[in-house]
């Protein structure tokens, strides 16, 4: 950030932690015409960027999103433990998680040193169905074009600062993926029983 942006950025930050979420310590997602608790799918965006403004008070607000939002197998849109529906800028919710915020979330783990971003960027891998071609690579088929431009934003993205002043987060364990293996498995025998009954069916109309 520009010096002469230096005074205009205190400020603002002064004044932005006066209106923080009391329910969750964080910036909250809307603040006006009536304020609107802290949800993972602005907070993605809001933890990008904040570290270029304030990189101590930002450290600070990404621990406790990482705390609130994150669990073992994605990005929650709402705190642990409050529930709530999706909309245009969560998407679609899955058991509480929104595809949106998990992958704007891992551009917001790369500026903080975080390994989440490499376990979301391999979830991404394992679930989001990749396209790959020569120089190209979609997801779900390509189908959303929107999609594949946020998480070429979120691989992109590198820290802003240096890495003695702003330090590794711990780094995640391999059993992230064990919750995910039921699903995987899951749908393949879902599909393998519904051919087998369309096959019996079949046969007895023959019969």
């Amino acid at each position: 950030m520009a010096p002469r942006f230096g005074r205009i950025a205190t400020n603002r930050v002064a004044a932005v932690k006066t209106k923080l979420d009391p329910a969750t310590g964080l910036l909250p997602h809307q603040v006006a015409p009536e304020p609107i608790g802290a949800r993972a799918s602005s907070q993605g965006i809001i933890q990008r960027f904040l570290v270029d403004i304030d990189p101590v008070f930002a450290r600070a607000q990404y621990e406790l999103f990482r705390d609130k939002f994150v669990t073992g197998v994605g990005v929650r849109e709402y705190p642990k433990g409050v529930g709530g529906k999706g909309d245009v800028d969560s998407g679609p919710l899955i058991l509480g998680l929104s595809l949106s915020a998990s992958v704007v979330a891992m551009g917001a783990a790369r500026v903080q040193h975080d390994p989440l971003a490499d376990r979301l960027a391999r979830e991404g891998d394992l679930l989001g169905l990749p396209l790959t071609g020569l120089k190209t690579k979609r997801y779900l088929f390509g189908t959303l074009p929107i999609g594949d431009a946020f998480l070429a934003w979120s691989a992109s993205a590198r820290p802003l600062v240096a890495d003695d002043d702003q330090p590794k987060l711990d780094g995640d364990s391999y059993w992230w993926r064990l919750p995910w293996l039921p699903i995987i498995w899951l749908l393949p025998l879902i599909l393998w029983g519904l051919v087998r009954f369309k096959r019996r069916r079949r046969r007895r109309r023959a019969h």
